[in-house]
């Protein structure tokens, strides 16, 4: 734990299950799930050994090793802590196996777990003045003033604020969380890639894109300020919503259709496209966010090496970007959006022996199966070339023609007007690398 400045119980449970997700994902692409190999992938974005982390896993039965091949298998009670579930457990073993580790060492070790639950090393965490607005939260900068928390997220956390001077609210990104990870010598590359991106998706201009309105990247916690989407994400759909309407289901796909080719057609590419990123505005419409986000801890050769914290993601990501994220581009973006629409038409996610969409819903035209299976490829050869490409094809069915052409202007009225929920909490706003499904899919069968 040398060079970190602090080592939060949060760190820990996501560090352990990034280690996790890793051995789930190799195992998804059919790769060496060998030790060897996982620990060369993972040892460098970890603040803890990684032999450390996997005694823990193992000694907890989240992690298996085999005897005869030396490879990692997740276990059931893994794959569930990987989707998110059990996490309160997860997190009080951690830290209980990392205490007791600390205590049987008679010397050495970068520090020990304090009461407040972090394990502080040499040094101590930026502080920064605090104060309370006319609402009792935080002021920042004294422009914008914290009301409540919407979301958590590998990278920091998202804020419903008000915006002071307008006294309106908005959305505040605040990069905290993921300064844990990482050492000061990283800091400079993690915010240098920060300003790359917010730049890069301040650019973009677009009715189903969420827009950013301010940002201060001096701040020992740089943060961005994007418009409000107040009736939460297609997570809140996907698992609260009674009933989720083909005609929703379609114009959530071509509203994200089109948000993508804007983006596309400035080499903006999103990279961790999931249902927690596309939001649901005052009027019911996709407003898709964080664009780029992925990319602050995208594992290159640069100072931030092996790293992926977009835990939660691994369900929606094609191949490429497992394996190369930095060569990803539009292909990826249209993979997830595939994973996302099967999701939303069924509430599951899609497995190797799953009904096509046609099956599933009997309105929904046989030639969905078709673009649906050329979506989700595995291979880029096969996979859409182009968002383009993808309307063009839906365009093509009967009836959707006029549907494709105005959909991503977001008229027609409310969606969610037709929608009830099984209860009234706000669907979380999610910042990438957030807490998601992460079940990893396998591919569909094809239409008979």
């Amino acid at each position: 734990m040398e060079g970190r400045t602090k080592i939060t119980k949060e760190v820990l449970t996501e560090e352990a299950r990034f280690i996790l997700a890793n051995v789930m994902a190799e195992a998804k692409y059919g790769r060496q799930n060998r030790y060897d190999e996982i620990q060369r992938v993972c040892e460098g974005a970890v603040s803890i050994p990684f032999d450390e982390y996997v005694v823990f896993l193992k000694n907890a039965s989240y992690l298996k090793q085999e005897r005869n091949s030396d490879e990692l298998v997740v276990t059931s009670e893994g794959e569930q802590v990987v989707n998110g579930g059990n996490l309160a457990e997860f997190t009080e073993r951690a830290v209980a196996h990392f205490k007791k580790l600390k205590a049987s060492r008679t010397q050495g070790g970068a520090g020990q777990l304090s009461g407040g639950g972090a394990i502080m090393a040499s040094g101590t965490a930026r502080q920064e003045p605090q104060r309370a607005g006319v609402g009792g939260g935080e002021v920042v900068d004294a422009r914008y003033e914290k009301l409540a928390s919407i979301g958590t997220g590998g990278i920091g956390a998202v804020y419903r604020a008000r915006q002071v001077p307008l006294s309106r609210e908005v959305a505040l990104k605040e990069i905290r969380e993921l300064f844990g990870f990482f050492g000061e010598d990283q800091r400079g590359e993690i915010v240098r890639r920060f300003t790359d991106v917010v730049r890069a998706a301040a650019a973009l201009a677009h009715p189903n894109i969420v827009a950013i309105h301010d940002v201060n990247l001096e701040r020992d916690f740089p943060y961005v300020v994007t418009e409000l989407a107040p009736n939460g994400s297609c997570r809140r759909l996907i698992t609260d919503a009674e009933d989720i309407p083909l005609d929703v289901t379609m114009r959530y796909l071509l509203q994200t259709l089109h948000a993508l080719r804007a983006a596309h057609a400035q080499r903006v590419y999103h990279r961790g496209l999931k249902p927690e990123q596309l939001l649901l505005d005052g009027y019911g419409n996709i407003k898709v966010s964080d664009f780029g986000f992925s990319r602050i801890v995208e594992r290159d050769h640069a100072l931030i090496r092996q790293v992926y914290v977009g835990m939660g993601n691994v369900a929606y990501m094609a191949p490429e970007l497992y394996s190369d994220p930095m060569a990803a581009g539009a292909q990826a973006d249209i993979y997830a959006l595939g994973i996302i629409f099967y999701e939303l038409l069924t509430r599951k996610l899609p497995g190797r022996r799953s009904p096509m969409p046609s099956q599933v819903n009997g309105s929904m035209p046989r030639e969905m199966d078709d673009i649906f299976d050329r979506m989700t490829r595995d291979a880029r050869g096969e996979r859409y070339g182009s968002v383009d490409d993808v309307l063009d094809d839906i365009a093509k069915i009967e009836g959707y023609g006029a549907m494709v052409e105005l959909t991503g202007v977001g008229l027609g009225g409310d969606p969610l007007a037709s929608i009830k929920f099984r209860d009234a909490r706000e669907g979380a706003v999610d910042l990438a690398g957030g807490r998601g499904n992460a079940t990893v899919p396998k591919r569909p069968a094809k239409k008979p």
